[in-house]
């Protein structure tokens, strides 16, 4: 008789199945096989069976059982076969032999595939893992499983099939199989990311399909899971092996059979392998600065000009303990605070040199508040270190000590050189503006915090200031403000149809009692608040006013998940934190009753909506399983639907393109699940939200998706004109209404109608940074800037590095490439500059203008008739800037080449570019990037080269 364990529970005897009776008398011999040949206590059975549920008469039935399979058991022969059931004491042995099991078979066999694995045999471990996992048919005893028993044995059977699966894995990586195997790994990573050698099986099949960047990304979210759900950081071992990705180590390639390739046995790095300077892969030869990257960017890592804001922290712990194992002690527990606190702010931990640790942000992607997170950041570290009640000697390992923190901030531009990867962290940061946060930490008092004058000037918006430059309280916004960015002072200019059709929808809704959703896109600062915050004047002046509940998607913080739902629930309860938590409950209380009559249903709401209103830290929809997060989107969407039934309701989810899939898909939920009540769901996202949500509002019966345009030269014109008339700059001349340039000399007008691009938010930058000039007693116009060139501001040139900085890898590098060529680009333009880089060009370049970065235009001049040009003339400036010296060079010589290579090449483009190739001012360094003097004027009217106007 042979029984069969892995999948459902089945006896067979000469190829035929033997029934196996009722549930208890199944999983009373799945039990005993389970532990065949040994003696099985009859309480154990009991328990197994039915827990603290045991009826009173578990016993006897048990007995009942165990005779069912006696007779089972004769009756078929399996007496002849040498299977028994006996009873000895204190309970049962089944007695069969051990290759009538499935389960010692698999155990058999993976022992075997385990030793010719250990012996260097791949193929004969592969067939015998092979043949070990050929035995499962699912789930161990699968039926017994449905009906609600979970053994000890079972979870041990199901881990020990999960490491042969990697055993496996591994040997069929050691063959060179990675092609087959990424499909087979890349389901059972996402469903299990912290099993690191699984993860590590997959990065090393990735990478060896050529798929570097994706490898990375995979070791990244492995990272990030671990330290998001159990604060740890991944192993030594795949830690190494991002390390020899990174570098291209050639123990990675398959044409070592002989050596088998896996996480856990790759050689730590030796000091001949450093790790600023990888080695370089097979291909073409990489020229290298002098110093270390490559010169060309595409390589394992790039080096890049960058603004960032650097915050430095110092503890003075002499003063706290001089006993050198309490001083390390306090040390470790400092370094987790400092790195906890810093990358809740969105901040890279770089280095910590003594009782010192210095902190980047923008690093290695920009923000567009790089420097408040900063100051945000320190503000946090002092807060958590002053209040610290314990004496040092005291602490525990976990617990920093007590101190005053002295603590600087500074902004500024570096060079940075980090992975190609999305994620990777710097591996070099140098500029002076280290150095300018160095001096400033020196001659900070403890408990104090300075920041620098560039860092005071473009937070002033969000901070107050001391003297000498320190944030003294966070500055409270304008009165009753609706909308970030919404200011009143910002004049309403080309909006009106979007306006229209927001105000068609919304008497809709109240009409028809109907839910619907308007998605607006755009780019940032095109507008979309200050839309929503006119509309809202509007609802405010007819007879019955909408309700407005707002949710502003939070950039940064633990809660990005629920701060948007929180901000709803708070605002329409009325409530803020420095209310007392009874008088919340009371008022949450209260509103729930009036809301929801039936008390079984108040019970639930009251449980969902107390951690949105702050009464509680429940784990939230994301880390629920699918029952419980299902049952917080009916009761939130009943919420709503409830106040919408008093009076029509409109939610506004502002930057949804921040959100995390929870919220994506509550806001999906909502308009499809809540009753015929009018509710009006406006939600506000960059064009990167098609990116994670490809379809996103596609299909749905009621939603409208508005797409706000940059504003026309006229609108632009004008914009430019109100701002101008409230701060009273009638010195300078602006352009006129009709976007013309007559009035207007110096073509200055006319240069800042095309730097702002139709962006409001742009034309505010622009015009509040000329005001400031003038009421600091400044020159109009910054020193070394051109009256026709107008500088770039620092917020303008954040906004755009942000945006770049989230596209992906290859999609960044062709936008370059497309800076670097000029206005009109084309795809055989960039595929010249891509030499044997794989990267699909024409896929990129589409994906460029999808993401409202390039526009495509019809060309019969270039091949294929279609060319490309920026959307925007400062995101080409921002692009180009952002290249080193090295790089612009080696790309425009290039450039060069292949022109010379084209029959019907422009001469005037190729004098351009072996001009930029070789321009060097005269003490012999490279006029910060800038064309010299003798072909600007060439340069300007073919637009081809940035003006490069940096920020200020």
């Amino acid at each position: 008789m042979q029984f069969k364990l892995l999948g459902p529970l089945e006896a067979h005897i000469d190829g035929r199945e033997v029934p196996l009776g009722g549930v208890n008398q199944r999983a009373t011999l799945g039990l005993l096989l389970l532990n065949a040949n040994q003696v099985v206590a009859t309480s154990r059975i009991i328990d197994a069976l039915w827990g603290i549920h045991a009826p009173v008469t578990s016993r006897k039935m048990v007995q009942n059982a165990a005779s069912g399979l006696r007779r089972m058991i004769a009756e078929h022969g399996g007496s002849r076969e040498n299977t028994e059931l006996l009873t000895r004491s204190p309970g049962y042995l089944l007695s069969v032999p051990e290759d009538a099991v499935d389960v010692n078979a698999f155990q058999r066999l993976s022992k075997e595939g385990r030793a010719e694995l250990a012996a260097g045999d791949w193929d004969s471990a592969a067939g015998s893992l092979r043949d070990a996992l050929a035995l499962w048919r699912g789930p161990v005893l699968s039926d017994l499983a449905e009906t609600g028993i979970n053994w000890p044995e079972l979870s041990a059977l199901e881990s020990a099939r999960r490491a042969v699966v990697e055993d496996l894995y591994e040997a069929e990586l050691s063959l060179g199989r990675h092609h087959e195997l990424v499909s087979d790994l890349e389901p059972l990573v996402e469903a299990e990311p912290d099993r690191e050698r699984l993860c590590g099986q997959l990065m090393l099949a990735l990478y060896r399909c050529g798929r570097q960047r994706e490898a990375l990304m995979v070791y990244h979210r492995t990272r990030k899971v671990l330290r998001t759900e159990f604060g740890l950081e991944p192993g030594r071992e795949l830690r190494e092996l991002e390390h020899k990705i990174l570098n291209h180590h050639p123990s990675l390639t398959p044409d070592r059979p002989a050596t088998p390739v896996s996480v856990s046995d790759q050689a730590p790095p030796t000091a001949t392998e450093p790790a600023a300077r990888p080695a370089v892969p097979p291909g073409p030869p990489v020229v290298w600065d002098a110093d270390g990257p490559p010169a060309i960017p595409g390589g394992p890592y790039r080096t890049e000009r960058k603004w960032v804001s650097v915050l430095m922290v110092r503890a003075p712990l002499t003063a706290v303990d001089d006993d050198p194992e309490r001083v390390n002690q306090a040390l470790k527990a400092m370094t987790a605070a400092v790195t906890e606190e810093s990358e809740r702010f969105g901040g890279v931990l770089q280095g910590r040199m003594g009782s010192q640790w210095w902190v980047l942000f923008g690093a290695p992607h920009t923000r567009e508040d790089d420097a408040e997170r900063a100051i945000r950041a320190a503000l946090a570290l002092q807060d958590r270190f002053r209040t610290r009640p314990t004496p040092a000697r005291a602490q525990g390992a976990d617990q920093p000590p007590a101190v005053s923190l002295q603590v600087a901030v500074a902004t500024g531009e570096v060079m940075m050189t980090h992975g190609t990867a999305r994620d990777s962290s710097p591996t070099d940061v140098i500029g002076g503006v280290l150095d300018t946060c160095q001096r400033l930490l020196d001659r900070v008092p403890a408990g104090r915090i300075r920041v620098c004058d560039h860092t005071s000037r473009i937070t002033g918006d969000a901070f107050e200031y001391a003297s000498a430059n320190e944030p003294v309280a966070e500055r409270s916004g304008p009165s009753a403000p609706e909308f970030p960015g919404a200011s009143t002072l910002s004049p309403f200019v080309g909006r009106d149809a979007e306006l229209d059709t927001l105000r068609r929808l919304l008497h809709t809704i109240r009409s028809q009692h109907q839910p619907h959703l308007v998605t607006l896109l755009g780019e940032p600062g095109i507008g979309k608040s200050r839309l929503i915050h006119e509309l809202a004047r509007s609802d405010a002046r007819t007879a019955e006013p909408a309700r407005w509940l707002v949710g502003r998607v939070p950039p940064f913080g633990r809660e990005t998940s629920l701060g948007a739902l929180s901000e709803m629930v708070r605002g329409f309860l009325g409530i803020t934190d420095s209310h007392p938590v009874a008088h919340v409950e009371r008022i949450l209380t209260d509103a729930v009753a009036r809301l929801t009559p039936a008390e079984d249903e108040r019970a639930v709401m009251l449980h969902r909506l107390r951690p949105l209103a702050g009464l509680g830290t429940g784990p939230g929809p994301a880390g629920c399983h699918s029952r419980e997060k299902a049952e917080c989107f009916a009761v939130w969407c009943k919420f709503l639907e409830e106040i919408a039934a008093e009076q029509p309701l409109v939610v506004v989810l502002e930057n949804l393109h921040l959100a995390d899939d929870t919220l994506l898909d509550f806001a999906g939920y909502l308009t499809d699940h809540v009753g015929s009540v009018p509710i009006l769901v406006i939600a506000t996202a960059r064009p990167e939200l098609l990116r994670v949500r490809p379809h996103w509002g596609g299909g749905k019966r009621n939603a409208t998706t508005l797409t706000l345009a940059p504003l026309s030269r006229e609108e632009s014109g004008l914009l430019l004109n109100e701002l101008a008339t409230h701060y009273r700059e009638r010195e300078r001349p602006a352009p006129p209404s009709d976007g013309t340039c007559g009035a207007d000399p110096d073509g200055f007008g006319a240069a800042l109608v095309r730097q702002i691009g139709g962006n409001p938010l742009f034309a505010w930058e622009f015009t509040r940074m000329y005001h400031n000039c003038r009421q600091s007693g400044e020159a109009d116009a910054p020193v070394g800037h051109e009256r026709s060139r107008p500088p770039l501001p620092q917020s303008v040139y954040t906004v755009i590095a942000a945006r770049l900085d989230r596209l992906a890898p290859e999609e960044k590098e062709v936008l370059y490439d497309a800076a670097i060529f000029g206005t009109k680009v084309w795809v055989d333009a960039i595929a010249a500059l891509r030499e044997n880089d794989s990267t699909d060009v024409a896929a990129c370049l589409k994906r460029l203008e999808r993401l409202e970065l390039l526009r495509r235009v019809r060309d019969s001049s270039v091949p294929g008739g279609v060319a490309y040009l920026f959307q925007h003339e400062l995101v080409r400036e921002v692009a180009y800037s952002q290249l080193t010296r090295a790089v612009r060079t080696a790309k425009h010589q290039r450039a060069a080449d292949w022109l010379e290579s084209v029959p019907s090449h422009r001469a005037h483009l190729l004098a351009l570019h072996h001009e930029l190739a070789s321009d060097v001012s005269g003490d012999g360094r490279a006029d910060e990037g800038r064309p010299s003097a003798r072909y600007v004027h060439r340069a300007r009217w073919t637009g081809q080269i940035p003006r490069l106007a940096l920020p200020i």
